[in-house]
């Protein structure tokens, strides 16, 4: 007998997985993408994949693999089942290269529906990502999450309280058919083109970014006392949804923010986004300021490589780890992480390429300190001089911040607001551990006390 999942798929079936979308995959997942030109685009994180929107096709050079959506779903999202690619695919409500042009969007239209029970969305909020459970019952109540039929979270977004989009999340844990992440994830289809979901609490004030709407709540829970804001996710790293953000602030508000902060991840693709938005779209009358998680943490694996290379080349230590930051997020092998363009040895490299470029360094040490300006005219001459300017002053920042002490030195650096909150959430729990552990001693030593009273 021939079961279902024994069947052979038609070729209507995968030509139809095929036929999605690598860069609405892409978005959906929460990969950042910058446009170039004539249909290409790169990824942040990893500058060597190419997408031609065009074909839709991929190339990720630096592991020699690419293909189409099915190829890109198995080899960059982590779906290895060819069988669970095509489910996903086309089950997941994602844009075909075939969807109308922008001038034909179809309006949105919120297909859910919405459970009336809320229980299993609740469970994976607090639980599983440990966001406030009483913030997750206030947003539940007044509309802003849902559970759909399927017992997905549903994140609704909200403009002048018209539904216009809609974040889905997963709830299910399944690493084994959904690749690393586990969990389903996308936004809904015809949802407002560079839009998000969004709230306001308070007088808002200031506008804060994030990648995830689960990372904006992250960061709500972690700052109980959080008002006069308006909160944003970009469901990726999108520099139009920020400007979109700012417009929709000041329609609701009458006025600029005082700033807009950043807290997006601490990785390579949101310090490049981060560093580009301050170098490519800043604005004058708006500081742009970073909410990076754990921005000042040093892992401890980088101290012993920083420190001895330093000491051999006779550099400044805090030049060394600030050019560390920079260049690659205190992370060798990772790719680039900052948006000046700038890349070097430590880009695809180890911790063993330090001593070099500590070397290399050292000509250009004077009396006030490094000569980064000398330095990357002799090193990275194809850097334009704004980019130049801009990596220089970043780096001699970075070293003042660390020749102030404004670093911490920890094991487990959060990616995110979310792991963020997930660490503050086991530390509390091993308080909680220790404070019973030693009231359960000193009830033990009370009780010998009396034993030892009676027994006079």
């Amino acid at each position: 007998m021939v079961t279902n999942k024994q069947k052979r798929l038609s070729k209507a079936t995968i030509d139809q997985a095929n036929n999605v979308s690598i860069v609405a995959i892409a978005e959906a997942n929460g990969i950042a993408l910058v446009h170039q030109s004539n249909g290409y685009w790169r990824g942040v994180e990893h500058d060597s994949l190419v997408i031609n929107d065009k074909k839709n096709l991929f190339r990720w050079n630096s592991r020699d693999v690419g293909g189409g959506a099915l190829d890109f779903v198995q080899r960059y999202i982590g779906i290895s089942s060819f069988r669970d690619a095509v489910a996903y695919l086309n089950h997941a409500d994602l844009a075909p290269v075939t969807e109308p042009t922008r001038e034909s969007r179809q309006p949105f239209k919120y297909h859910f529906k919405n459970s009336p029970d809320f229980q299993q969305a609740a469970n994976y909020l607090t639980t599983v990502r440990k966001l406030d459970p009483q913030i997750v019952e206030l947003l539940h109540r007044k509309g802003f999450i849902q559970q759909d039929e399927h017992g997905n979270a549903i994140f609704v977004w909200l403009k002048k309280d018209k539904i216009v989009g809609a974040t889905v999340q997963g709830t299910r844990i399944d690493h084994e058919h959904l690749g690393k992440r586990g969990t389903f994830k996308q936004i809904a289809k015809n949802s407002k083109e560079n839009f998000g979901f969004n709230l306001s609490l308070g007088k808002p004030e200031r506008l804060l970014m994030f990648e995830s709407p689960i990372d904006a709540l992250s960061y709500w829970s972690l700052h109980r006392g959080l008002n006069h804001v308006t909160l944003m996710s970009m469901d990726g790293l999108k520099p139009n949804t920020v400007k979109q953000g700012l417009i929709y602030f000041c329609e609701k508000t009458g006025r600029a923010p005082l700033e807009i902060a950043f807290g997006v991840d601490n990785d390579a693709g949101g310090h490049v986004f981060y560093d580009q938005m301050r170098a490519e779209h800043a604005l004058t009358s708006v500081p742009y300021t970073s909410l990076i998680p754990a921005d000042q943490a040093i892992p401890h694996e980088c101290l012993a490589p920083v420190v001895i290379a330093a000491k051999q080349a006779a550099i400044p230590t805090v030049a060394l780890m600030a050019y560390l930051k920079v260049s690659v997020n205190l992370r060798p092998g990772q790719g680039m992480s900052n948006g000046y363009h700038y890349q070097n040895a430590l880009t695809k490299g180890s911790f063993s390429d330090l001593p070099e470029i500590a070397t290399g360094i050292k000509p250009y040490l004077q009396a006030n300190g490094i000569d980064w300006q000398a330095y990357f005219k002799q090193h990275a001459p194809e850097l334009a001089s704004a980019d130049r300017n801009n990596l220089v002053a970043r780096i001699e920042g970075v070293a003042r911040q660390y020749q102030n002490g404004d670093f911490q030195v920890v094991r487990d650096v959060p990616k995110d607001w979310n792991d963020r909150l997930q660490i503050h959430d086991r530390f509390k729990r091993k308080v909680l551990i220790m404070e019973q552990q030693i009231g359960a001693s000193q009830h033990e030593i009370k009780t010998k006390q009396h034993d030892q009273a009676l027994e006079r």
